[in-house]
């Protein structure tokens, strides 16, 4: 199609056959959109194992070339590109370039800071309030500080002629959205990622609707859950219902409650502290288990900023004592630890079964300093996540060597297959593109054309159409 400068061209730039790193491009005429920009996590792949020290000077350059940020043009800014021949910079790039991210997952966001400070980036307002916390704890991202700007659900914004309306779904961090894009051309609406056995799958519900009243030509979707032919042999069946089998966000309380009441000792759990709903049920967890809820001075700030002064204490590790001895504690943390109680291991050790504390990888040796005997550890999606990660054998050679056992109790951010399979037949598409995914080959709709899309290649939406481009 020689004329495809004329009509939307989409290119896929990461996350076709990977977990999180998501980057795909939208573009009309003079205007383009790119939604997400996360860097993927793959220990056994990866040269920054931290060991080689990062360059903060030369990371754009860096990550370009170890490919963990892809080489779009017109993204870049040119005093980051010194000595490339490509990509574009930005400051060269006629385009009207803007970013939208779903949501807050490294694997969506995380390389937003690599980006040129001139090219906008859109988070919805709960993302945003999220990500201006995470900024005062330490947890920004790398590289430059972004051009943030806030959109709102069901509130279309326009890149020249892209109109772009976030659409709220249900995932594990707040925030949450899927992206309904629309140029003269046609529609795609892109899932992001969702679930519908969180605490809110009526918001699933909702952006199905929603978007079909709009109406679309094309799905971006992701598939996280689905799994090989060799794995799973069986079809997948579109099925809305809950497997007795899948744990479920609002049972996580009732499951750490099992397990406490079995505890003689100690409680300790690792959850992400971006998943404000966990936040939640650790709080409800320990007033049901009758137990004084610590949480560590990162999430304890964020608790605080969405959920409001709460009772619940801040945990005071030997490195936080240091800095208020030397006189290096942030601001923040002086201040929160001036508005709640503090305490430390040595309190907590006067009557361990008193208290369930949170005890995230990073500071796993304050678990010396604890009495454990007889203490539980509940790994409810804090990281390490699983076995693909080095640390999380360290974590586990830990807590045999103290004698803690461990228990699994949380549950994913991810729609399970027959729920992909029942998604896909509601919306029921004119072309599916899945990804995000391992084997995204495996969500075949009932309907309608499954297009497995290609990297360098660029795709034409035309008269509601989605044609592979010949030129």
């Amino acid at each position: 199609m020689k004329e495809a400068c004329n009509h939307t061209k989409i290119r896929f730039w990461g996350g076709l056959r990977t977990i999180g790193g998501t980057i795909v491009s939208i573009e009309y005429k003079e205007s383009r959109v790119i939604f997400d920009f996360g860097l993927i996590f793959s220990p056994d792949t990866s040269m920054l194992d931290e060991k080689i020290k990062e360059r903060s000077s030369k990371i754009v350059k860096d990550y370009l070339k170890l490919g963990l940020i892809p080489p779009i043009d017109g993204i870049y800014q040119a005093e980051d590109l010194e000595g490339l021949a490509d990509p574009l910079p930005e400051e060269r790039d006629a385009r009207h370039t803007a970013v939208i991210v779903s949501h807050l997952h490294l694997d969506h966001m995380g390389g937003v800071g690599m980006l040129s400070p001139q090219i906008p980036v859109y988070f919805t307002e709960d993302s945003l309030k999220l990500y201006r916390s995470l900024e005062v704890v330490g947890e920004a991202v790398k590289g430059h500080k972004p051009s943030l700007r806030a959109c709102t659900y069901n509130e279309t914004f326009q890149i020249g002629e892209i109109c772009i309306t976030p659409i709220r779904v249900d995932h594990d961090v707040i925030g949450a959205c899927g992206f309904h894009v629309q140029t003269p051309d046609g529609a795609v609406f892109y899932t992001g990622d969702f679930r519908l056995h969180g605490k809110n799958p009526q918001w699933m519900e909702t952006a199905i609707e929603k978007v079909k009243d709009r109406g679309f030509d094309v799905l971006i979707m992701e598939g996280t859950t689905l799994r090989g032919i060799e794995e799973r042999k069986q079809p997948i069946i579109a099925d809305r219902a809950l497997p007795t089998s899948l744990v479920k966000e609002a049972s996580i309380a009732g499951h750490m409650m099992e397990i406490l009441q079995e505890t003689t000792g100690l409680g300790l759990f690792n959850i992400y502290h971006r998943n404000i709903e966990r936040l939640k049920t650790m709080l409800e967890v320990a007033n049901l288990a009758k137990r004084k809820l610590v949480f560590e001075l990162e999430t304890a700030y964020i608790a605080e900023q969405f959920l409001g002064k709460r009772n619940f204490s801040v945990y005071l590790p030997a490195n936080t004592k240091h800095e208020s001895i030397i006189g290096t504690l942030p601001g923040w943390k002086e201040d929160l630890m001036s508005r709640y109680e503090t305490v430390d291991a040595s309190v907590i050790n006067r009557n361990p079964s008193a208290y369930l504390l949170q005890m995230s990888y990073e500071n796993s040796l304050e678990l010396f300093d604890l009495h454990v005997s007889q203490g539980v550890y509940l790994h409810s999606n804090g990281t390490p996540l699983g076995d693909y990660d080095p640390a999380y054998h360290h974590l586990i050679n830990l807590l045999n060597m103290l004698g803690v056992p461990r228990f699994l109790a949380g549950t994913g951010g991810h729609a399970i297959p027959q729920h992909l399979k029942y998604i896909l037949e509601r919306l029921n598409p004119k072309t599916l593109i899945p990804l995000h995914s391992f084997h995204p080959e495996r969500l075949i709709p009932d309907h309608g054309r499954l297009v497995m899309p290609e990297y360098g290649v660029t795709y034409v939406l035309k008269n509601n159409e989605l044609y592979k481009s010949n030129g």
